[in-house]
């Protein structure tokens, strides 16, 4: 059976609409940019539990950004704004006044945790993007969320230049590694038939 093409059908522009969105914080990681800015990107599911929300399982991005001049408190999360870090730690509703020993362990807290965004549109270099504005504690504090993959852990982090938070799966395949140790450093290519 054949079809009419319609193309007032087509997917437009690919972004999700304006409003508030139920996530969880599945991953955060440093990266940098081309032009040398470093950022914490916060890797955010829309949560599949909450009725009425579109969207479920599907992907939102948040950077918090390295300051240029960072304060004192700056300083104390390796140079990240501090402010808009413990607005997602109070979003996240991780204890106030807790100590923690590095940025890393205060990320490993953050992650799976349940929050609400605000997602609005915002031109950047000529494109409409999506752009997390606020963030504030989720109004579904119980979780029924079912990830389409075994859920993150907060027990192991990325390596992709320094990360901080990042699920790991752990699979048959994993353990069947063995231990890098066990592996020899072939420093010429002589004899490799490839």
């Amino acid at each position: 059976m054949g079809f009419k093409s319609n193309q007032s059908e087509a997917f437009q522009n690919g972004l999700k609409p304006e409003g508030d969105y139920e996530c969880i914080i599945t991953a955060i990681e440093e990266r940098t940019t081309k032009k040398g800015s470093v950022g914490l990107n916060f890797t955010l599911v829309i949560r599949n539990d909450v009725q009425g929300q579109k969207y479920g399982n599907s992907c939102l991005f948040h950077t918090i950004w390295k300051k240029h001049e960072p304060n004192e408190n700056d300083m104390q999360v390796e140079g990240y704004n501090f402010a808009q870090l413990m607005a997602m730690g109070k979003a996240a509703k991780l204890p106030d006044g807790k100590e923690y020993d590095s940025l890393k362990a205060y990320c490993t807290d953050l992650l799976n945790k349940c929050i609400r965004v605000d997602l609005t549109h915002k031109e950047w270099n000529g494109k409409e993007r999506e752009c997390i504005d606020f963030v504030s504690p989720t109004k579904y504090p119980e979780c029924k969320h079912k990830f389409k993959s075994s859920a993150p852990t907060a027990d192991s982090f990325a390596t992709k230049q320094t990360g901080f938070a990042t699920p790991k799966t752990n699979t048959q395949a994993d353990s069947a590694i063995g231990s890098l140790e066990d592996f020899e450093d072939v420093l010429t290519d002589d004899g490799v038939p490839f």
